[in-house]
């Protein structure tokens, strides 16, 4: 794109400037100013698009989630998803604030997506789950995502238990107009308050 500017600029310039005038001169400088400005343009254009299509994994607590990279794929670290960046929308909680936050949002709807059997405390290890927290398994939220349509103007608090399942919910959410979603970070096997475990 820039050699066509160039290319552009030399014809221009060719065609209009004559040979050793003054006022010539000074419209070839003037015509040079122009040109360096659209090039400026151009280039921060191309820049602001670059910078637009930057990917990262989805939010899985690890540190990884901050790492940026130039194409989608798999994140090496954590093996989520790259999704693009600006498509993360979702906030981020840490179980330390989970009980305080739900005491100051009880409106609050509490997802739960890990299995049934996780869910029902019948699994090793057993985190136990959060106080009238609902359950939709991971595999499961894109068929009965209808199902959280009443809640769409609520903020929702999903969780898991490690923290990988969850942010790819989260994620789904926001991707289907749901735009007060917060995942737990690090999941219920790091929580260590229990006031609000059921």
């Amino acid at each position: 794109m820039i050699e066509s500017i160039k290319a552009l600029a030399h014809f221009l310039y060719k065609s209009i400037v004559k040979k050793h005038s003054l006022i010539f001169i000074f419209l070839r400088m003037k015509f040079f100013v122009c040109i360096l400005i659209i090039i400026g343009v151009l280039l921060g254009c191309s820049q602001s698009v670059k910078n637009s299509e930057k990917y990262q994994c989805l939010p899985c607590g690890q540190g990884c989630d901050t790492e940026e990279y130039a194409n989608p794929g798999k994140c090496p670290h954590c093996q989520m998803d790259l999704v693009k960046k600006a498509t993360v929308t979702f906030k981020t909680i840490e179980p330390s604030e989970i009980c305080n936050y739900i005491t100051k949002n009880p409106s609050c709807v509490l997802l739960d997506v890990r299995t049934k059997e996780e869910f029902q405390g019948m699994s090793e290890p057993n985190f136990g789950t959060l106080k009238n927290a609902i359950n939709i398994p991971i595999g499961e939220v894109q068929n009965r995502i209808g199902e959280l349509q009443k809640f769409k103007n609520q903020e929702i608090l999903v969780f898991c238990s490690h923290s990988h399942r969850s942010p790819q919910v989260s994620y789904l959410l926001t991707q289907n107009g749901f735009s007060k979603i917060r995942n737990m970070n690090g999941g219920m096997s790091v929580m260590t308050d229990n006031t609000c475990k059921k």
